[in-house]
């Protein structure tokens, strides 16, 4: 690693121009609400997309696998790397606060950097995460880059974990609150018309009017009156008094009137398409039911999570093992407690399962998170599943036959 310092630092070279630099997004909106990484965890239908997405990651077991000759695979729960990634990365943090963490720069920022660092024989012992602001990609000679740590430290790609969101690339993912900053904007700024609507709602919100000539005076007077003891949420039930032959002609609009609830409900819609989520999982339960969330369950781990966990797999796979451990040991997570179904469903599944001999007693238990009883690991297939020459000759069918020809 000394040499590779030398080296960035004697030729490091400023980034490329189509390279995006994260850290300096804070992008005006059609609704004049800036967004930013901050800012946009205000608004509840991305806060909750964020932590649904992180939180659903980072609870899945991950195991380290080995593929045997034969094609099966065992986990190898005694290697270092199982307790590194499965327990605890690094000092201070757990397996889900590591992979939560690496979750919400990736679903924010777009990126998530992860520093390996290694003891003398190459092996890593702790992962150390950055500051997405902290890190920039840097090229040398067009088709070798590195990263750049604010601290003055370099590091090559085989010593950073990257993980990316949707990339143009390939090298730096892009963050899909600054590509669909419109779109939070606008829900920002429902927000924003909602508070001050109540704020402000007395629902008496309209103009003044009189016959009569006002001085300037006048006018001030009957404005700050008005606001001050009808304009606020408060004061909604107060008797409404007008003097000097004032006449109150409203002009505001219900919500319902002004499709307020409505654009609130598409603001939803909109955020669970800008992260691939399912409706109902942000609470919006309008095209919701019983049968259909089930399904919708399925379709959330094959398609916003699936995405997200493979990408996880293939980068610590590539650089947390040696060479001769490429291809034979791996980093999986366990999905099945997303597979699972309801308890008639999964009944069945076994049921059919244990029948045909593709599951034992045992593994079917070891999925429901119960102990293994003696004698649970054999396999067992309907008789009448078996084909005619094995009930014939281990059912003892052939010697029945053969007596009935002898007596005949």
């Amino acid at each position: 690693m000394a040499l590779f310092d030398f080296v960035t630092n004697l030729f490091r070279s400023e980034k490329r121009d189509n390279f995006i630099d994260p850290s300096q997004f804070s992008l005006g909106t059609g609704s004049g609400i800036p967004v930013t990484k901050d800012t946009a965890f205000n608004n509840t239908a991305v806060w909750a997309a964020v932590r649904i997405l992180s939180e659903s990651v980072a609870q899945l077991p991950i195991h380290l696998c080995e593929k045997t000759s034969d094609g099966d695979k065992i986990i190898r729960d005694n290697h270092p790397l199982y307790y590194l990634l499965h327990n605890k990365p690094n000092a201070y943090m757990t397996s889900f606060a590591f992979i939560s963490k690496i979750m919400v720069d990736v679903t924010t920022w777009g990126n998530s950097y992860v520093k390996i660092i290694r003891n003398k024989q190459g092996r890593p012992t702790n992962l150390e995460p950055y500051d997405v602001k902290n890190i920039e990609i840097k090229i040398y000679n067009d088709d070798y880059y590195y990263y750049n740590i604010l601290t003055n430290e370099a590091l090559d790609i085989d010593d950073m974990l990257h993980f990316k969101g949707l990339s143009q690339d390939g090298q730096l993912g892009l963050s899909p609150i600054d590509v669909c900053a419109n779109s939070i904007s606008w829900g920002m700024g429902l927000e924003q018309y909602g508070n001050d609507y109540f704020r402000n709602g007395a629902k008496v919100s309209g103009v003044l009017q009189t016959d009569r000539a006002l001085s300037t005076e006048a006018v001030d007077r009957l404005r700050n009156s008005f606001n001050n003891n009808y304009s606020q949420i408060g004061n909604a039930q107060k008797t409404l008094i007008l003097e000097e032959g004032l006449k109150f002609n409203t002009i505001s609009l219900s919500n319902e009137a002004s499709q307020f609830l409505a654009s609130r409900e598409f603001s939803i819609t909109e955020i669970a398409r800008i992260f691939n989520l399912p409706p109902h999982l942000l609470r919006d339960l309008t095209k919701s039911s019983f049968s259909n969330i089930q399904e919708q369950s399925r379709e959330y781990l094959q398609y916003s999570l699936m995405p997200y966990l493979i990408s996880f797999e293939q980068e610590i796979n590539a650089k947390l093992f040696t060479k001769n451990e490429i291809g034979k040991l791996y980093f999986e997570f366990n999905t099945n407690a997303f597979l699972r179904g309801n308890p008639t469903e999964r009944s069945e599944y076994y049921k059919t399962m244990l029948n045909i001999g593709a599951m034992s007693i045992n593994e079917i238990r070891k999925k429901e998170n119960m102990n293994r009883v003696e004698g649970g690991d054999n396999f067992f297939m309907q008789l009448n599943m078996a084909t005619v020459e094995t009930i014939v000759e281990g059912g003892g069918m052939k010697e029945d036959i053969e007596k009935e020809n002898i007596e005949e």
